[in-house]
């Protein structure tokens, strides 16, 4: 019999999974109290009590139950995951919780009703369906439903929000949904990633269905429309759709935003030379910086940095329309991309690898991170003298406690272990060299040094 334990995510849940380190699940939430992507972080925001909602793919839960918690008991939440083991754990975490507004059905969705052979992996992530295939390794007869049935089944009325991680039954689930998406207008999240390729077909599936699909900008909390050629990062790993009437809402809500209402924004008229001064003001790491950049403003500090500082500022500002916040988040990207690229490593690198994680370009923070780094462990010099802004949100409320270098190798280093890989369980033992150095320097978060205790107990 497979050992338990009870793990608590950091909104308060419990989740029961199996008490093994070596699975990515259970290791994720001892890592981080939370699982990793932005885009459950972001329904935390948006879905309201009594909404209906629907997964599909729940695997041990961790969806699920977030959007149990948000909707509470008068709203309704519908799960659908195949494999019996894992379903038996989240019907005990459902229960651990007392969320008796969820139903748990143990099947899968797909374009016809019947049976069909399940692979079990030992990494339940990676069980998908097979047909017509030779049976090599641990399979389970599964039921398969599809969601017209269980639309009609359930009596849904009006669903709010659709999850689909089926690991390559997407586009049949869409094949029995036809009904379905035609009469309701959920909000839905799919999965593109598929181990390192990024598939956008369900995309176009999806829009010869009326739905139009978005990405998420992680820093804004909001979907903006997807373009490929624009927004493609290699560490996406779901897009969203909808149609124009859910659109409009998420619009109206603030939820959804797109750069051509923000054209008229003229960056010229509102531009304040010391605008970058609200990015950094009071700020526990730049409170003895302050007065240094202050007179490197004086003397005619670089006027491209002073703005890509200022339009991050501007971004940050939840009193302006998300689409002139979208518009300063995207110029200060851009600005700062050029100014870093310009350069040999400087403390440019800091501002452009924070920017960039919130504009959803987690590739370039990385490159930056990495770089930056490789600069400082060589005995390279760094440049305090003109502002800069902090790699991650935590750190801007770090104090050098009198080392401004310490400060920014242990910043650079914990940036670059959070945005390289969406956990320690992916980097294994490469991550020890870089996390005994946040440890010794003395600034890191608990999470690092649950990170260390984790690969020293896999790993030794």
């Amino acid at each position: 019999m497979t050992s338990k334990a009870i793990l608590t995510m950091n909104s308060g849940i419990k989740v029961v999974v199996p008490d093994s380190l070596n699975l990515i699940t259970p290791y994720v939430l001892v890592e981080q109290q939370d699982w990793f992507e932005d885009e459950i972080k972001f329904l935390r925001h948006i879905l309201e009590p009594g909404q209906q909602v629907v997964d599909i793919g729940a695997n041990y839960g961790l969806y699920t139950l977030t959007m149990a918690k948000s909707v509470g008991p008068s709203g309704n939440v519908w799960s659908f995951e195949p494999a019996s083991t894992t379903a038996s754990f989240l019907a005990e975490s459902i229960s651990c919780n007392d969320f008796s507004h969820v139903v748990l059905e143990k099947s899968a969705i797909s374009s016809a009703a019947g049976s069909a052979k399940l692979t079990l992996n030992e990494q339940s992530e990676m069980n998908s369906l097979v047909r017509g295939e030779d049976e090599q390794g641990q399979y389970e007869t599964v039921q398969l439903v599809t969601l017209d049935e269980t639309m009609e089944r359930y009596s849904w009325t009006d669903v709010s929000f659709l999850k689909i991680d089926a690991e390559g039954e997407e586009s049949k689930i869409l094949q029995g949904g036809a009904r379905f998406f035609a009469e309701h207008s959920p909000l839905v999240q799919y999965e593109v990633k598929a181990g390192d390729d990024l598939h956008f077909e369900l995309a176009k599936q999806f829009e010869t269905m009326g739905y139009e699909s978005f990405q998420l900008v992680p820093g804004l909390n909001c979907l903006v429309p997807f373009d490929k050629e624009k927004h493609l990062d290699g560490f996406l790993l779901n897009l969203f759709c909808c149609k124009k009437d859910r659109r409009a809402q998420l619009e109206a809500s603030g939820w959804l935003a797109h750069l051509e209402e923000s054209s008229s924004y003229s960056m010229s008229k509102e531009f304040d030379p010391l605008g970058w001064r609200r990015a950094v003001l009071e700020k526990p790491y730049a409170s003895s910086l302050v007065s240094r950049w202050d007179k490197w403003a004086e003397v005619g500090g670089e006027l491209q940095l002073q703005e890509a500082l200022s339009n991050y500022a501007i971004s940050q500002d939840s009193l302006l329309p998300v689409n002139v916040r979208l518009y300063s988040l995207e110029k200060s990207f851009e600005q700062l991309v050029t100014l870093s690229s310009a350069q040999v490593a400087s403390l440019r690198l800091l501002s452009l690898a924070r920017v960039a994680m919130e504009y959803g370009a987690r590739v370039v923070a990385v490159n930056a991170l990495q770089k930056l780094a490789e600069h400082i462990l060589s005995g390279g010099g760094l440049n305090v003298n003109e502002p800069f802004l902090a790699p991650t949100r935590r750190f801007e409320l770090v104090s050098p406690v009198g080392n401004i270098g310490n400060w920014v190798l242990a910043s650079v280093l914990e940036g670059y272990e959070i945005a390289h890989a969406f956990s320690s369980f992916y980097t294994g033992d490469s991550s020890r060299n870089r996390l005994e150095m946040i440890h010794k320097i003395g600034l890191g978060s608990p999470e690092m040094d649950r990170r260390l205790k984790l690969l020293i107990q896999r790993f030794g």
